[in-house]
């Protein structure tokens, strides 16, 4: 403290008589860059250290001469840029008061050292502490403002301090800034939490549409991040929906991950598959068309030597078109249409649905729509669509193929045709049963020319 304030006051005495004094936030191990405010022509330029005529690191003269100091701790770290002075790679024995001197000009340089500093090992599990610190070397903490500023741009932490649970949105580039009145600098940290990316809590599909179940990594954590926390094991669970509207207290393994081959192995089979892109972090389910045996709740599971799982958990809602009786009909027939989730819905959503142009008129309900006589117009694709607000969620589609009614003529013509059939085959039976009646009575004609009667006695 007391070196602070000799410090202080020796800059005040250089201030008071050049009026130009720069105060530089940097780390150890940072090159910096010390600009005076002006560099006239033909001038010689002269760099001190820790005081005005104190240790001279630097001197440029007019004609381009210059020299640099010999002492090892600046050995191989100075050199000038014009009028400026480039110290590399900074070490924590060389912040303090630089002075430059430019014929009567002088300007000082504070030169502070910021000391950022991440407590916790990265990369960090979902849940784990994350502790970063930032502060002044040898300058007293009230002098400039400290705070941490999160990947999303929020103010963190207090005093230059983040002590907090770590999370997925805690991923990326955290800076300490350091400010104090127009002078601002950041300082640039790099976080990795291993994570399992946010999804929706629900996920909408429909028989007319393909199923993708999401579970993948957050960017941009790798694979071989992930192996470095000791994965145990990685799964896929599914419960089902019930009949009475609840999940099964049971759920079914779908897959798990052989952790060595990063193959998967299949469990209980639902017709799903998994994307096969583990290295780039996508654990996602795939099925090219829904059915509504996948409604139910999907958990995506990765579980560490540490005891630690993370998981996200999906419900799958697949929207489902019936027609009664059937969807092939005819003129004049009745058809129900209803459209269900399998559950009741929320108060925020509502179905609407869509029909042929040329529909006829029929009767609408919130769930099902009845048309009383359907005819040709009714012909083509009928929808339902499930929306939330503004939002469409997803929407399924039934064909309806309307035929017309046999007329009297096509009933005759029928009916000839049957009438016509029928006399042909009782001719081929006719013919059939006399063609084999003459094939027995040549055979016994055969019979008796090969077996003729002897001959009788003759009186005389």
């Amino acid at each position: 403290m007391k070196n602070f304030i000799q410090s202080l006051l020796l800059i005040a005495v250089i201030v008071s008589t050049t009026g130009a004094q720069k105060e530089i936030y940097a780390k150890e191990g940072q090159d910096i860059t010390l600009e005076p405010t002006s560099y006239p022509a033909n001038s010689y330029v002269y760099w001190y250290f820790e005081k005005q005529d104190g240790h001279q690191l630097a001197w440029l003269n007019p004609l381009g001469g210059k020299g640099f100091s010999n002492d090892e701790k600046w050995k191989n770290r100075l050199s000038l840029t014009g009028a400026s002075l480039v110290i590399k790679a900074l070490q924590e024995d060389l912040f303090g008061t630089f002075v430059c001197k430019i014929s009567d000009s002088i300007t000082v340089f504070k030169v502070i050292q910021v000391k950022v500093i991440e407590k916790s090992a990265s990369p960090l599990l979902s849940g784990e502490y994350l502790s970063l610190t930032c502060s002044l070397g040898s300058v007293p903490q009230n002098t400039a403002e400290i705070y941490w500023l999160s990947p999303q741009g929020n103010r963190e932490g207090n005093k230059g301090a983040v002590n907090i649970e770590a999370r997925s949105e805690h991923n990326g580039q955290w800076d300490c800034v350091v400010k104090r009145n127009a002078n601002e600098k950041k300082f640039p940290v790099s976080v990795t939490v291993v994570d399992l990316a946010p999804v929706p809590s629900h996920q909408y599909t429909s028989t007319d549409s393909p199923l993708t179940i999401p579970c993948s990594l957050t960017s941009p954590v790798s694979w071989e991040q992930v192996k470095k926390k000791e994965i145990e094991e990685v799964q896929w669970h599914f419960a089902p929906k019930l009949s009475s509207g609840n999940l099964s207290d049971n759920p079914e393994q779908l897959f798990s991950l052989d952790l060595e081959k990063l193959t998967w192995k299949k469990g209980k089979d639902k017709g799903l598959s998994p994307v096969y892109n583990i290295k780039n972090g996508n654990l996602s389910l795939t099925k090219s068309k829904a059915t509504v045996e996948e409604r139910g709740r999907y958990t995506c599971s990765m579980k560490f030597k540490n005891g630690k799982t993370l998981e996200t958990t999906v419900d799958v809602v697949v929207l489902e078109i019936i027609a009664h009786p059937k969807a092939e009909l005819i003129y004049g027939q009745q058809v129900n249409l209803s459209c269900s989730t399998g559950d009741q819905l929320p108060n925020d959503m509502k179905l609407n649905w869509t029909s042929p142009k040329t529909s006829s008129f029929y009767a609408s309900y919130p769930t099902h729509i009845t048309v009383s006589e359907v005819g040709k117009e009714d012909n083509g694709k009928w929808g339902c669509e499930l929306w939330q607000g503004g939002n469409k969620l997803t929407s399924d589609e039934i064909l309806l193929k309307i035929e017309p009614r046999l007329s009297v003529w096509m009933l005759v013509i029928i009916c000839s045709a049957a009438v016509i059939l029928l006399l042909l085959l009782v001719l081929a039976f006719i013919h059939y049963r006399r063609r084999k009646q003459k094939t027995r009575l040549l055979r016994h004609q055969l019979c008796q020319c090969k077996n003729p009667k002897p001959k009788g006695f003759y009186r005389t």
